[in-house]
């Protein structure tokens, strides 16, 4: 097992690269957007862009949380360099379109903010069942099936799904619906099947019998 503080310099990696794109995204948003390009960027209306940047900042404290308090897990330097830059190119994907789209806030937008709290209570809710379930000595060396794990195996992935489809319906435009989409893919058949080999690895027929019983990412379906 990796010694504790061992990955504390990548995930330090991953927070300054995701603080110095939040900062750039925030300045194009406030005044950026109007000065920057010789003035020729169209303007979205000014609450989109404050939605953008309020749900810029509330990812980045969210994944600060989820790294350094709740998910203890080591992260090697090979993840942090893939994290990183697709982290950066999310956020300033989702402030450059909610700096320029120019359409007006409408129920898309307030049905984004809806998908995007609803992830981020997913995610943060989820793995905060599994950290207390890890941390109860009665529970060494189990599985954790419980909470939101009996609904879907990922319901932490889920979260980080529908977290981007909101962020995406209010940032508006379809690159950022394609970046969110790309999440998710990224996620079902790359993130996921290596995280499933090493719970199966060390959780063997316990797991394969969750597995077989719980849908992967989707409740109902997949």
């Amino acid at each position: 097992m990796e010694p504790a503080g061992a990955s504390t310099a990548p995930k330090l990696f991953v927070t300054a690269l995701h603080t110095l794109a939040v900062a750039v995204a925030l300045a194009f948003l406030s005044r950026g957007v109007e000065d920057w390009f010789g003035g020729a960027l169209p303007v979205a209306d000014p609450l989109r862009r404050w939605l953008v940047g309020i749900l810029a900042v509330l990812y980045l404290l969210r994944l600060v949380f989820t790294e350094f308090v709740i998910v203890e897990r080591p992260l090697d330097w090979s993840d942090a360099l893939s994290v990183g830059p697709w982290v950066v190119f999310l956020q300033l994907t989702m402030a450059y379109f909610g700096g320029t789209t120019e359409a007006p806030v409408d129920w898309v937008v307030w049905a984004g903010v809806l998908l995007y709290v609803t992830g981020s209570w997913l995610g943060t809710w989820s793995d905060l069942q599994r950290r207390r379930f890890q941390h109860d000595p009665r529970h060494a060396g189990e599985l954790y099936t419980g909470g939101l794990f009996s609904i879907v195996m990922h319901p932490n992935y889920l979260g980080e799904t529908v977290l981007f489809a909101g962020f995406a319906c209010v940032a508006g435009g379809w690159w950022p619906l394609l970046a969110a989409a790309a999440v998710g893919v990224s996620l079902a058949f790359g993130t996921i099947p290596h995280v499933d080999a090493r719970l199966e690895d060390r959780y063997g027929d316990r797991f394969r019998a969750y597995a077989w019983r719980t849908k992967r990412l989707v409740p109902f379906l997949w």
